[in-house]
């Protein structure tokens, strides 16, 4: 009997632990965060890693995250002296796959772990939301809301909530920057980020300035400032609503999660009274310990629910935001913190092919993906390459800065039509030196940027920076554009 009731016990001990540790109501923090965010390549220097040889020679390195009959999705781990590492997810179809060496199934389930652990460990400055550090004013009779990173400041006309959420959003996209371009130099003058509530108070912002743009977010780059402009204020009365939602079921969840001991307790007491055996006790509480469960992970459900509309409402309001912000936020980064225009020469299409490659970034957890190709760009880019009038490459590398200009003004329709193939095929050749050739590694790329090589011929320039004949390379870069999956 003794023990029987030791058994209870210590299941119900067990249970109101679980209740307590809860999907978003945990009270510790997990272990993949604990640690302190060291220095990442430590955390890869003794990774044993998957490869996958391709038919063609290729050869990956890193860790078989899925299988199906037709493919295999590769996280590919790159680790190069003197950078960060860092992860890059291939999707490869079997028929192209020469062999796969495995790491055996513990030694597959640790690396498996320590990447987890690597992406929640990543670098990304305000990845806490209520951890951001904000300060406010009064100014005009309206809030302004600042925050001091420390690669941007951010000043913010949207309410407090709405500004922790931007805070974290670009602390993420500049941490993807120094995944692929880490920083050379520490700017004395970050850049500066205002972002307004309204696309009214932008548009008066830019009308005071002297512009009249229709993007929603713009860089200055005399002034080192990036202005944006979204709705959000017109979010401000669903976040109340939301936020009342959730400690109404937050208090439900708690108040129940308290009354278990003593339910369980007094159920037990009832049940012996009524001279219930001891076996059918223990069954009957155990039912009522699932019941309990149930009733608290439907309570958690509504909550994540509540949280997940949340997140797709804010996404959809500041969506076409967020892809122009990384965009223009990349060229104030490259500029001030990595290869700054008075020492190099950064061709404009690499300039707006990268800027591209980071305006696509996928959120994934706490972290932004820049692998995935810019569908947009993809599209456009294939279509145009299947046609018989589709742009050389000399032609792109021999494009002035004006051939990019077009987009920002009120141009014609051709230098529009002109622009915007300019782009996107700066994106495709960008995206497959990044990706495809791992050309920011090379030191023939240092070269090919460095202010000394300005005056060379472009395509002389470029190919003493892919180390072949100009014709070559854009046959085999054709190819690759016209097969990503």
């Amino acid at each position: 009997m003794i023990t029987l009731i030791r058994c209870m016990q210590l299941l119900i001990l067990l249970a109101v632990s679980a209740w307590n540790c809860g999907p978003g109501f945990a009270q510790g923090t997990p272990a993949a965060n604990s640690a302190p965010a060291s220095d990442t390549r430590t955390l890869a220097a003794d990774l044993k890693l998957e490869r996958v040889t391709l038919r063609e020679g290729t050869r990956y390195d890193g860790l078989v995250q899925g299988e199906s009959p037709e493919t295999i999705e590769f996280l590919e781990v790159r680790r190069l002296p003197g950078r960060p590492m860092y992860l890059m997810l291939r999707p490869l179809a079997r028929k192209d796959i020469r062999d796969i060496e495995r790491l055996p199934a513990a030694a597959h389930a640790e690396l498996s772990a320590r990447l987890e652990q690597f992406r929640r460990r990543t670098l990304i400055q305000g990845r806490e939301i209520d951890d951001l550090e904000l300060t406010s004013k009064q100014q005009g009779g309206q809030t302004i809301w600042s925050h001091a990173g420390e690669w941007f400041t951010l000043e913010s006309t949207a309410n407090e909530q709405m500004t922790r959420r931007l805070g974290v959003r670009l602390g993420q996209i500049f941490a993807a920057y120094q995944q692929l371009l880490p920083p050379r130099r520490k700017a004395s003058d970050r850049v500066h980020i205002r972002i307004f509530g309204s696309t009214a108070e932008y548009q008066a912002a830019l009308k005071q300035l002297g512009f009249a743009i229709g993007n929603p977010a713009v860089y200055l780059a005399d002034r080192n400032l990036i202005l944006a402009g979204t709705e959000l204020d017109r979010f401000d009365a669903e976040l109340a609503r939301v936020a009342r939602q959730h400690e109404q079921i937050r208090k439900e969840l708690e108040a129940q999660i308290a009354e278990v001991p003593g339910r369980v307790k007094k159920l037990g007491e009832e049940l012996e009274v009524a001279g219930v055996s001891a076996s059918e006790r223990l069954r009957i509480v155990l039912a009522e310990q699932r019941k309990w469960s149930d009733q608290r992970k439907a309570l958690a459900s509504q909550i994540a629910t509540i949280d997940r509309a949340n997140e797709a409402k804010f996404n959809e309001l500041t969506q076409r935001m967020f892809t122009r912000l990384a965009h223009e936020a990349f060229h104030a980064y490259l500029q001030t913190d990595v290869y700054p225009s008075r020492q190099y020469d950064v061709p404009r299409w690499l300039n707006e092919g990268l800027a591209q490659v980071f305006e696509a970034g996928i959120l994934e957890l706490d972290s932004l993906r820049i692998d995935a190709p810019n569908l947009a760009a993809l599209e456009k880019l294939r279509a145009d390459l299947r046609g018989s009038q589709s742009l050389r490459l000399e032609d792109l590398l021999k494009m002035s800065s004006t051939s990019f200009l077009a987009a920002h003004s009120d141009a014609t329709r051709t230098g529009l039509e002109r622009s915007s193939r300019a782009y996107f095929y700066s994106w495709g050749l960008a995206y497959y030196l990044a990706f495809e050739r791992g050309i920011f590694d090379d030191p023939a790329f240092e070269t090919y940027i460095s202010s000394a090589a300005a005056n060379m011929d472009p395509v002389k320039r470029f190919e003493l920076l892919v180390g072949m004949p100009l014709a070559e390379f854009e046959e085999t870069w054709r190819t690759a554009m016209l097969a990503i999956k």
